[in-house]
């Protein structure tokens, strides 16, 4: 059974600041080689057996160059995609109609986007990844995904709210180890 998931947020990506993205498969900023090699630099003395990538480009190529430099092929699962904001993806959040925003931002754990998802649903898609996770033969994994998966991973084990979740700041390239100490309680380590 695994004993420690790492969660390891992309970076930075070529999305101008203030456009609303989640699974727009977005690319990379030219940045990402240097963002890369300090991601490496902290990860470099982990033993990870498995690595287990969101389809969206912006991981998989962090997921391609950690392969190159740790020697561990990497699948991808849907699963561990960002959330959806459906109609107000690759949108200015300026934008977006203010109203269905503002109703959004006072409910976003139960109130989806237009065609997109609440972070209820993406709690729902997540479950049975997390659970499946704990349950691999590979002692430690790494899971290279989005600011919204690693939230959900915080409130799995931390049992945080929605709300509660969004206190911590998970900027590009943050690493969330989180090794199981008990069935159901975890030690969490933020680099």
């Amino acid at each position: 059974m695994a004993e420690i998931l790492t969660f390891i947020r992309h970076t930075k990506t070529v999305a101008e600041p203030g456009i609303c993205y989640g699974q727009a498969d977005i690319d990379l900023a030219p940045t990402c080689h240097d963002e890369m090699n300090i991601i490496l630099e902290k990860t470099i003395n982990f033993q990870p057996q498995l690595m287990v990538s969101s389809p969206l480009q912006r991981c998989t190529k962090l997921a391609s160059f950690l392969e190159k430099h740790i020697q561990l092929p990497f699948h991808v699962d849907k699963r561990i995609k960002e959330v959806s904001f459906g109609e107000w993806e690759l949108k200015p959040w300026d934008e977006i109609n203010q109203p269905k925003l503002f109703e959004w931002t006072q409910a976003y754990e139960n109130i989806p986007p237009p065609g997109g998802e609440s972070f209820n649903m993406l709690l729902e898609r997540f479950d049975p990844f997390w659970n499946e996770a704990w349950h691999n033969e590979a002692k430690e994994m790494f899971v290279i995904s989005h600011d919204g998966i690693l939230r959900s991973a915080l409130v799995k084990a931390l049992k945080l709210s929605a709300r509660q979740v969004f206190s911590f700041n998970l900027s590009y390239g943050t690493i969330i180890r989180i090794k199981r100490v008990e069935s159901d309680f975890f030690s969490i380590q933020i680099l």
